[in-house]
């Protein structure tokens, strides 16, 4: 581990999905839907679609069936036994209209589409339809067995593009989030949208929602931007903001406290799994700009990152596009055409030690000096610092626990000469430099005190030198004046 499948040497992976027998799908830019395994590392089937891809789905109980929904309204059913394929369109009055996201019910019943433009079909509580409408920023419910007519629709809530969406696992309930930063949940059972929207929230920020995830029946969250993560705890009658800045009201400040799950630039985070222990209940996956590594990072329960990654491996040579996590693996799909998967599972002994010693000075340390120059002031950094898990309370893998051992006083005395020098560079002291250069630096005060007079002295001196000599120039020029009367008095 960590293992990579070439998919297409120029087309970006877009997203990814995975049936429990460890074979996954993906979409390609290039119009192609592969299967490959996880196992073989290979790729084992192909199949081209006509139109863009907006959502892809292994189902949960039908293990060889894919679904797919394109940019406009048409349903791909996919068996990856076979080279046949059924298309179906999900809403034949549909008239300029543009998916967005979709999602599929872990019960296998219901798609739930989010468009740009939803026209005509729309059904009201009462089941009668409503022809002739135009409403935008719409989400539509299907069911897989009857996918001609949607079951209804919710297009009141969300005033901007809906760019992400999840079930939750009971298979009922949906979490959504759009471009202007809301955060919103739907009990699909219900189909007036009033009734049926459970809660809403909005990123302070105002920044648009990349992901919304599942972490388990209770906790649920949303990426800001790549940049800041919002955890919530969803239980029945009852929600509770774990960690992030969002606010009750669209217009309204801060509601919750500011998150501790910052990832500023250089920084990226594109998503969370579920964590190591009740302690630690979620990791990061995250990594760096311009560099190819993606690292794991634990979260406590109030957004603390721990200070050094769980693992860091090589990950994909253009930007990361896409992630998805089973309880075994997880994958990411990338513009250079390549899954890379890495075992999720923390209590797998296969989960071991990376080759790469430098990701905690990659990500960590390269993400203080951003927010340096965001921030423009390094008492920020000092205070940041402090949201960091120690060493000493990460948790322990099986592979890491080896590697847990007390370093040897060289190796820290290394460490101190190396922090010395990079503080010694980051704040030069020009009054330091000269005591150093001298040679009773390291002695006394009293030899710095006489290494002050002397330099005194000595400026004393070279005034009193520098004014004899210039004394000395003016007589040097009066003579020839003196030389040349007296020539015209000889004459």
């Amino acid at each position: 581990m960590p293992g990579k499948i070439d998919l297409s040497p120029n087309a970006s992976v877009r997203m990814i999905s995975v049936n429990t027998d460890n074979v996954a799908c993906a979409y390609l830019a290039n119009l192609y839907i592969p299967i490959f395994s996880l196992e073989k590392e290979k790729v084992l089937r192909r199949y081209e679609v006509p139109n863009q891809i907006s959502g892809i789905h292994f189902a949960h109980g039908k293990k060889n069936v894919i679904y797919a929904v394109d940019d406009s309204f048409g349903l791909h059913v996919f068996d990856i036994r076979s080279e046949s394929k059924k298309k179906f369109r999900l809403n034949p009055e549909c008239e300029n209209h543009n998916v967005i996201a979709t999602a599929f019910s872990y019960n296998d019943q219901t798609i739930a589409v989010s468009s740009s433009t939803f026209a005509g079909g729309i059904s009201d509580v009462r089941g009668s339809r409503r022809r002739q409408e135009n409403h935008e920023n719409v989400i539509s419910l299907y069911d897989v067995r009857y996918p001609t007519n949607p079951i209804t629709t919710y297009y009141k809530r969300h005033k901007s593009s809906i760019t992400t969406m999840e079930f939750y696992q009971n298979g009922n309930v949906l979490i959504t989030g759009d471009s202007s930063g809301a955060i919103k949940s739907f009990d699909c059972q219900l189909r007036d949208e009033d009734n049926a929207c459970r809660w809403e929230r909005w990123t302070t920020k105002k920044a648009g929602i990349s992901k919304v995830g599942i972490i388990n029946k209770r906790i649920v969250y949303g990426m800001s931007g790549r940049e800041e993560a919002t955890v919530f705890y969803d239980s029945k009658g009852s929600l509770e903001v774990l960690y992030g800045s969002v606010s009750k009201t669209e217009n309204s400040g801060e509601d919750s406290k500011h998150s501790n799950a910052l990832f500023k630039k250089p920084e990226w985070c594109i998503g969370l799994i579920k964590g190591v222990n009740d302690d630690i209940p979620l990791v990061a996956v995250h990594g760096v700009e311009k560099e190819t590594l993606i690292s794991l990072t634990a979260i406590n329960q109030e957004g603390h990152r721990q200070a050094t990654p769980l693992l860091s491996y090589d990950g994909h040579s253009g930007d990361v596009k896409c992630m998805t996590a089973t309880s075994e693996f997880l994958l990411t799909g990338g513009d250079d055409g390549k899954v890379v998967v890495q075992i999720a599972n923390f209590k797998n002994p296969k989960f071991g030690p990376d080759s790469l010693p430098n990701h905690h000075s990659l990500t960590l340390n390269r993400g203080k000096l951003a927010e340096i120059e965001d921030s423009g002031n390094p008492e920020d950094v000092v205070k940041d610092s402090e949201d960091v898990i120690p060493d000493s309370e990460a948790p322990r893998t099986p592979e890491s626990s080896k590697k847990s051992a007390p370093e040897s006083p060289k190796t820290e005395k290394s460490k101190i000469e190396k922090s010395e020098d990079s503080t010694s560079s980051e704040s030069p002291n020009p009054e330091k430099s000269k005591i150093e250069n001298s040679e009773d630096s390291t002695t006394s005060s009293e030899s710095v005190n006489s290494v002050e007079t002397t330099s005194e002295l000595s400026k004393t001196d070279s005034s009193k030198k520098r004014k004899d000599e210039r004394e000395g120039d003016a007589e040097t020029e009066e003579e020839p004046v003196e030389s040349k009367k007296a020539k015209i008095e000889e004459n």
